[in-house]
């Protein structure tokens, strides 16, 4: 038989790719710029992990209050900013007289001065070329927020806020300094404000409900805390976000406070290099094997906090003793530093 080949006049349909069918994006509805006097913001779900950027803006109250890609602050004067958790960076460059609070996987400023930063950053915050910098360890809680900060790829344990490079340090004065636990974010901003941005007065900076641990980091104050001891949380599969809050309120109950967190994950040689020692060793191996480890440096009245510290039921705590205290945190923050810089 022969088959014909003689075209029939009609043209077949090209292919349609998945590229083809992307909705197109405004670039306008991805910046916020030329303000001023005004409260503007962008609500969950309007920007969805795309690149952000908030420029030549005076006077104003801005909010960004979902997850972006990264994001750029420039030119900006006597601002008052919120920005949402970032997959990538925050870069803030010739900003004068600025409050900002933002969550981060690294945060940069070059050309700025007096610039009030209450920060969650998974990474060693850098500035340069800039004075006058204030920084506070960020607390915060809204819908939504849980949700974002994972799409994000954000840790909420692993904050160096306080862990500052100055990549212009001058001689015998300090370009940065950092602010005490009573710092407030919501100090610059009315409850009109958020309210007239997301229709609602859910957006809250209070340390009891923040998704944020609040930590002391490098501020130089152990005055009256003498003590610290090595709190950590073995999540295992089925740790809830909600019973860590739990354990962190008991230590707040007993007097006692953050030093600093950190977040890891570790194989059974680490478990029973860090927590040999320990009864529950061979539990902690287990529940490492399945979910992360969190581990926080307590310090205050921790004979109170053995007492009443709260144990959930589907995670495991380790405190260590007076005796393990000082190895137990430096071994711990010691492989995880080694860990996070390889």
């Amino acid at each position: 038989a022969v088959v014909s080949t003689q075209s029939t006049g009609e043209e077949e349909p090209k292919p349609v790719f998945s590229w083809d069918k992307r909705e197109e994006l405004d670039p306008a509805d991805y910046c916020l710029e030329n303000l001023e006097g005004e409260t503007r913001g962008k609500l969950p779900g309007q920007i969805n992990g795309q690149q952000f950027s908030i420029e030549n803006c005076k006077d104003c109250v801005l909010f960004v209050l979902d997850n972006v890609a990264s994001l750029t602050v420039d030119d900006c004067t006597n601002c008052v900013i919120f920005i949402g958790p970032s997959k990538g960076s925050v870069f803030i460059r010739d900003c004068t007289d600025v409050k900002l609070a933002v969550i981060c996987q690294q945060f940069r400023t070059r050309d700025c001065k007096r610039i009030e930063t209450h920060l969650h950053s998974n990474t060693q915050p850098i500035i340069e070329a800039s004075v006058g910098m204030r920084f506070a360890c960020l607390q915060i809680n809204y819908p939504h927020l849980e949700d974002q900060v994972a799409s994000a790829g954000i840790s909420l344990f692993n904050n160096e806020w306080s862990n500052i490079y100055d990549f212009t340090p001058v001689e015998h004065a300090a370009n940065f300094s950092l602010l005490g636990e009573t710092a407030k974010f919501d100090t610059f901003l009315t409850r009109e404000h958020i309210s007239s941005v997301s229709n609602s007065d859910k957006v809250e900076f209070s340390s009891y409900n923040s998704m944020f641990p609040l930590t002391v980091g490098n501020r130089n104050d152990r005055d009256g805390f003498g003590k610290s001891v090595l709190l950590s949380l073995f999540l295992g599969r089925s740790g809830k976000h909600s019973e860590i809050g739990t354990v962190l309120k008991g230590v707040q109950h007993s007097e006692c406070r953050l030093r600093r967190s950190k977040e890891t994950r570790m194989n059974t040689d680490t478990v029973l290099r860090i927590y040999g020692d320990a009864a529950d060793v061979q539990n902690f191996s287990k529940f490492a094997k399945d979910g992360p480890v969190i581990g926080f440096e307590v310090e205050g009245d921790t004979d109170t906090l053995r007492k009443t510290l709260p144990r959930p039921q589907d995670i495991l705590v380790y405190l260590s003793t007076d005796d393990t205290s000082a190895k137990d945190i430096n071994n711990f923050f010691n492989y995880v530093d080694m860990t996070m810089s390889t």
